[in-house]
């Protein structure tokens, strides 16, 4: 079966060997993995990947604390992967959420391509206004008094850019919120940043 859509410059077809073609490919295979997981997390569905750890349930010993790293341990052998997940209940609802790699796929990615969304959260200023709308929706003029800013001009930069990255949507003109999808990975992130 065939498409009309043209295919993007950098995953077109090559008729030449290329020492990087593997690169290249097994980019684009693990690219399309991870994009179905996306999209089976969007939809609700447990995701096909046998490779990606699911919810142990309750931990076989309640003191371990170890529970959530032994469970992976014994789902992911060696060279292992990562996980985190969250059922969290900010002023927004109740979100369930999970995401998992195995170790190589994440050590070959171009961890490049993850720049601009990590960049995002890089102004205090965004992250003041990430934990705002993890209350719920707000308009723009709300965000605004609530931060004390000096204008909607300076929220819409920093909201724009946070939207361009992912972080944030704009269901109705005027107001933002999180997507769902975004609240235990950004939760996980500021979790990551605590000194342990």
């Amino acid at each position: 079966m065939s498409s009309n859509r043209p295919v993007p410059q950098h995953a077109a077809p090559s008729t030449t060997a290329d020492p990087t073609d593997g690169d290249r490919i097994a980019r684009l295979e693990q690219r399309i993995v991870d994009l179905g997981a996306r999209l089976d997390a969007l939809e609700g569905r447990p995701a096909p990947d046998p490779t990606t750890p699911t919810a142990s349930g309750t931990a076989t010993d309640d003191d371990d604390p170890f529970w959530a790293l032994n469970s992976l341990k014994s789902r992911m052998p060696e060279p292992g992967g990562v996980v985190f997940a969250g059922s969290v209940d900010p002023g927004m609802g109740h979100v369930e959420y999970q995401w998992g790699r195995p170790t190589d796929p994440l050590l070959r990615a171009d961890w490049a391509e993850r720049a601009e969304r990590v960049a995002a959260l890089g102004h205090p200023l965004r992250l003041s206004l990430l934990q705002r709308l993890l209350d719920g929706e707000r308009p723009v003029a709300q965000l605004v008094d609530e931060l004390d800013l000096a204008s909607t001009g300076v929220a819409y930069h920093h909201l724009n850019a946070l939207q361009g990255a992912g972080w944030v949507t704009s269901p109705t003109r005027g107001t933002w919120s999180i997507p769902p999808t975004r609240v235990v990975p950004l939760l996980a992130i500021i979790t990551a940043l605590e000194e342990a």
